[in-house]
């Protein structure tokens, strides 16, 4: 969700125009509600001059009010489309309407079938989409699984057929082989006061969890490490809502974290099981939402990334490493606060 923060003015409004598509399932539903509430929370954070250095603001008043902004659902995708000619603001405005689509609090099956419409009509792969709508619609009960196992495949850059076989042996933190592990126990336990690995520290100790790595964590240290390091950057707590928000700005930081966002949203807000954690509900807060895409947009390194070496900066002041990678302030979580939920 780049284009928050950097796209053009016919860019965002793509975007909002998506959103809102996603919102009314292509105008079979009110535009009202929690949906609602998120597209207009997303179009007033773009259309901030502030934000973004533009000397005025932009009003997408017209994609957010009760009058239908287009005569039908080919009009607007044409309208998106010609708003947006590259094809990676077209997967991101994609990724948009997913969002809207999992924002509801239980499984919306209009909304998902609408976002995989809109994918289809920009050209962009809607297979990911295709995926989530066999989970959401409960038609493959293999379905969840494999969404599981593509999103993990991707994120820590493992074949996929390697992520089934330790998935089927309930054993995917035995991806990380032990000096990887040894490795990052070390650097959390030597860490100095004031530094990424000591906050970590505080975060284990608070959440009471087992550091990654640990006998019987349930995923890999490159997956599971690396993503706690993303909670203290970003200022989001361990509860259902920080996990969320969390993955909100992972999506925002990077295409690729769609796929996080995609299984957090359907595990802790929707409540259905994808991985090997308890499912749960959570109520998000709109605002909340659309502040975690901008400060990801806003992130001026890609921490998403399987490639990013996190661990080289657990020995770094906190401070400095948040300044580096240009997070901007904001999260849930204060310094010296709990990171319990």
């Amino acid at each position: 969700m780049a284009l928050m923060a950097f796209g053009t003015h016919e860019a965002r409004r793509a975007q909002v125009a998506t959103m809102r598509l996603v919102a009314t399932a292509m105008g079979a539903r009110p535009f009202d509600g929690g949906t609602a509430d998120l597209v207009r929370m997303f179009a007033g954070l773009m259309g901030c001059a502030g934000c973004h250095g533009f000397e005025e603001s932009l009003d997408f008043s017209d994609l957010t009010g009760d009058t239908v902004p287009w005569s039908n659902s080919d009009e607007a995708i044409a309208m998106i489309a010609a708003l947006i000619p590259d094809f990676n603001d077209r997967v991101e405005a994609a990724n948009s309407g997913l969002l809207v689509a999992l924002f509801a609090d239980t499984p919306d099956l209009e909304g998902l079938l609408t976002a995989r419409d809109i994918a289809r009509g920009l050209g962009c792969d809607d297979s990911f989409i295709d995926g989530v709508v066999a989970v959401a619609s409960e038609r493959a009960a293999s379905a969840k699984a494999d969404l599981f196992r593509r999103f993990l495949s991707e994120r820590i850059a493992v074949e996929a057929e390697t992520i089934r076989d330790h998935m089927d042996r309930h054993d995917l933190g035995s991806i990380t082989r032990p000096p990887t592990i040894e490795r990052y126990h070390r650097l959390i336990a030597d860490a100095p006061e004031g530094s990424l690995g000591a906050e970590m520290r505080r975060f284990y100790s608070d959440a009471r969890f087992d550091i990654p790595g640990t006998p019987g964590t349930p995923l890999p240290v490159e997956f599971l490490g690396s993503h706690d390091v993303h909670h203290v950057l970003a200022g989001y707590n361990t509860s259902a809502q920080g996990e969320a928000y969390t993955a909100v700005f992972n999506a925002g930081n990077a295409t690729a974290g769609i796929g996080w966002l995609t299984v957090v949203l359907l595990q802790w807000h929707q409540g259905i099981k994808l991985g090997v954690f308890p499912p749960g509900h959570s109520h998000l807060d709109p605002a909340m939402v659309a502040d975690a895409a901008l400060r990801g947009s806003q992130t001026g390194t890609d921490v998403y990334d399987a490639q990013w070496d996190w661990m080289s900066l657990l020995d770094q002041p906190l401070d400095e490493v948040r300044a580096a990678l240009g997070i901007p302030p904001g999260g849930q979580v204060a310094q010296g606060e709990s990171w319990n939920n």
